[in-house]
């Protein structure tokens, strides 16, 4: 019986094969997979530093609706497995990354381009939100400027791959044992406006953000960020937002900023960049109270994974390509805790490489290290080796 089985499995998949490429070729049917591994060696010394090995599986589909060209459907699903030697435990994931209609119509001569589904939603700084959510997003462009609408649910997500930031009064319980755990309930809704030519090549932008929380205790975030971007001379080019925000937890409301500046330098000499920045997101001091952006994003390389919330954080790095198919990086960064009263927090330090070794064969390798002025249990170390095959 196991022989026949495996007779009529196969079977199954070569006709499935079969099918998908009779389809391809008769419609407009795109396909494809990837598989990726990235291994970590981390700990908060050279002493103490434990494996964190994780593999992923995708496939992806896009299918060009007939006598449409600017109409598509694509999905991706993926499988992940990791092994995390420190928890002693290896951990199985499911999840569809990837659900999307994408298509673009001309109204009053000017295109409107609408999207719906699952598929990644930023913010205009892309350290408030930055993460898949279900719901629809639209643009219409106009002459002199674009406009566009969000909105979206976050409860039907895996909560092992969207992980948002709560208050620290209101901690999500994540079970790390489940294959797909629905994550946490927020309704997401978001408008915004770009003048790409407000003079010469400087960029103006606007967006209102909002998130509610839909359950448990109140934690409702309002987010209004201004920003430009553009030249300064020559190769020299600047990008700088601000965001104010109203935050409101179970009653208690306060007033936050979130603060980001860049400036950037492109050198004739093997694609090399140069950049150096500023990023303030403030604490319970002055005017504000403790901003708290919404995806959980990583504000430097502690071991306690901490977020943008009373830090200021001076950065400075540079990108280069030595020989073609290779880029190299530098980053490094200063660290100040301004939750309370501004004071040096600590230094990271991070180098690496990427590897473009085919069209579909890509690998990299880097190693980072945060060393805190006063907390050792939180310095880290990490070398890191990644690798992705395309099919």
């Amino acid at each position: 019986m196991k022989i026949v089985f495996k007779k009529n499995f196969a079977a199954l998949l070569a006709a499935c094969a079969a099918a998908i490429a009779i389809a391809s070729n008769a419609f407009a049917l795109d396909y494809g997979g990837a598989f990726s591994n990235y291994t970590r060696l981390k700990g908060k010394s050279f002493s103490n530093i434990k494996l964190d090995q994780v593999n992923d599986l995708s496939g992806w589909i896009k299918y060009w609706i007939p006598g449409q060209d600017k109409m598509y459907v694509t999905a991706e699903a993926i499988y992940e497995f990791e092994y995390d030697a420190a928890a002693s435990k290896a951990f199985n994931r499911l999840d569809i990354d990837l659900l999307k209609f994408s298509g673009t119509w001309s109204v009053a001569q000017r295109p409107l381009t609408i999207n719906a589904g699952r598929f990644i939603f930023s913010d205009y700084t892309g350290l408030i939100m930055n993460q898949n959510c279900d719901g629809v997003w639209a643009n219409y462009k106009l002459p002199m400027m674009s406009v566009s609408a969000y909105m979206g649910y976050t409860g039907l997500l895996n909560a092992a791959f969207v992980k948002m930031q709560n208050h620290p009064k209101d901690a999500f319980k994540y079970k790390t044992d489940k294959v797909y755990q629905l994550a946490e309930k927020y309704f997401v809704t978001a408008a915004g406006v770009s003048v790409p030519n407000l003079f010469g090549r400087h960029c103006a932008l606007g967006q209102i953000l909002a998130t509610f929380k839909m359950g448990g205790k109140s934690f409702n975030r309002f987010y209004f960020t201004a920003g430009m971007n553009g030249p300064i001379w020559q190769s020299l080019y600047y990008s700088a937002t601000t965001t104010f925000g109203l935050h409101s937890f179970d009653g208690s409301v306060g007033f936050t900023n979130l603060t980001k500046a860049t400036v950037s330098y492109y050198f004739d000499f093997m694609d090399l960049t140069a950049t150096g920045g500023i990023v303030y997101a403030s604490g319970d001091n002055g005017p504000f109270k403790a901003f708290y952006g919404f995806t959980k994003i990583d504000a430097y390389s502690a071991f306690n994974e901490p977020q943008h919330t009373g830090v200021f954080k001076i950065t400075a790095g540079a990108t280069i390509k030595p020989i073609q198919k290779v880029l190299a990086k530098l980053d490094t960064a200063l660290v100040f805790d301004v939750m309370e009263k501004a004071k040096y927090k600590g230094f990271e330090w991070s180098v690496g490489a990427d590897w473009q070794i085919l069209s579909d064969a890509k690998v990299g390798a880097s190693f980072l290290q945060y060393i805190d002025k006063d907390n050792k249990d939180v310095n880290k170390v990490q070398l890191a080796l990644d690798g992705t095959i395309t099919f």
